[in-house]
């Protein structure tokens, strides 16, 4: 968003350069050019006041909120790293599409989701085995961090 907000505050003064320079040709036009520069500068101030006003509005923050706390897809991807963590051939790991069958991921209260998926991995002599893994997943909207807790892979 801020960089419509850069690309409409150039094009105002586009706008505004490309009327002064046609009005610089006619005699009598300086009032009309100072009008024209304070028009585009109050413009230009009165989007950047709206821009500032709604991206610190309450109802953003919820909107804001509400996106980072139901977003399933962030979870159980994030879930996959932790799960890599503990395997014994992290690089052979295999994950199903969050739209798979036996994948699951619930919202929980306070930015937390409880995954359940599997991962396709070498173990420690070589062979590929199939393991079911669940774990809570939180996410932090202040650190803008994920944690995993209680990782159960069987």
């Amino acid at each position: 968003m801020a960089f419509f907000m850069v690309l409409l505050t150039a094009a105002i003064v586009v706008v505004v350069f490309v009327v002064c320079t046609a009005m610089a040709t006619k005699r009598g036009s300086e009032t009309n050019i100072r009008i024209t520069l304070a028009a585009g500068a109050i413009a230009a101030v009165m989007v950047w006041v709206w821009y500032f006003n709604w991206s610190s509005s309450p109802e953003r923050d919820r909107e804001q909120v509400e996106k980072d706390c139901n977003n399933t897809t962030m979870a159980f991807v994030m879930s996959q790293n932790f799960v890599k963590q503990r395997l014994k051939a992290p690089s052979t790991a295999e994950f199903p599409y969050i739209t798979d069958r036996g994948v699951r991921v619930d919202i929980m209260p306070n930015c937390s989701f409880a995954v359940s998926a599997h991962v396709d991995a070498q173990n420690a002599f070589g062979a590929a085995i199939r393991n079911q893994y669940t774990v809570k997943m939180s996410y932090n909207r202040a650190s803008k961090m994920w944690s995993a807790t209680d990782l159960n892979i069987q």
